[in-house]
């Protein structure tokens, strides 16, 4: 027997992996997550709002709010809802890194299934502050585009749309404070690179839409073609 395998049993026996939500040992050694706990998300099935991804329990096509509404976005992709065990890992990637690989796995599966990835020219995450990142020690959606964009052969542009100024978080605030709170906190530094390219735009959470929306906005002026938006979840 091969002395790495002893030294891996050796370990799994006094330090076994277990699963960060619940705390059960993970059979696979590379999972920070139990499939059990993976079953468990409030995946987000049909029916839904066609642009948002809100889920519809009386049916329909689109919810009240974008039936109204016209974004510069073309869709919202989420994998679940803002709930139980998907709240608890999103919140958990706030503070610690080590779950980017099991959450963008979720992501890489509902685009997959919800989008042509040929169609995709970029991938481009929502920044952060530079005083947010700097306190977290990253930005969460760049960690998530990054493994989406090995995974996809996708290029991934994180430095030519910037966040240029600090904002209060988002859910503290109305949606009409939301809107002051987003509106110039975004640019673009060099249009050109994004001039009719098709762009999907990652973020860990949809809540009003808004900091996607705004995202879009500047993209679009910037000359980009379409762009989609892929979230972990949807509240």
């Amino acid at each position: 027997m091969k002395i790495s395998t002893i030294k891996d049993a050796v370990l799994d026996f006094f330090f076994p992996n277990v699963c960060v939500s619940c705390g059960k040992d993970v059979d696979d050694k590379k999972s920070v997550v139990c499939r059990d706990c993976i079953d468990k998300i409030e995946y987000i099935k049909p029916p839904y709002c066609l642009t948002c991804f809100q889920p519809l329990p009386d049916g329909g096509a689109h919810c009240w709010q974008c039936r109204k509404t016209k974004y510069h976005f073309e869709k919202v992709i989420a994998v679940g809802r803002y709930t139980g065990i998907l709240r608890k890992l999103i919140l958990k990637f706030k503070e610690k890194d080590f779950l980017k690989t099991i959450l963008a796995g979720l992501l890489l599966d509902t685009l997959t299934k919800n989008m042509d990835i040929e169609s995709i020219d970029f991938i481009v995450p929502v920044p952060l502050s530079k005083r947010k990142e700097f306190e977290r020690g990253y930005n969460q959606s760049g960690l998530l585009a990054d493994i989406l964009g090995k995974k996809l052969n996708k290029m991934v542009v994180s430095d030519n749309f910037i966040r240029i100024r600090n904002t209060s978080p988002q859910f503290e605030l109305s949606r009409e404070q939301r809107l002051i709170n987003l509106k110039d906190s975004f640019f673009v530094r060099d249009p050109a690179e994004f001039k009719g390219k098709n762009i999907v735009i990652i973020d860990d959470i949809a809540t009003t839409c808004l900091t996607l929306e705004e995202s879009s906005k500047i993209l679009k002026k910037s000359g980009a073609g379409n762009i989609h938006c892929l979230v972990l979840a949807r509240d």
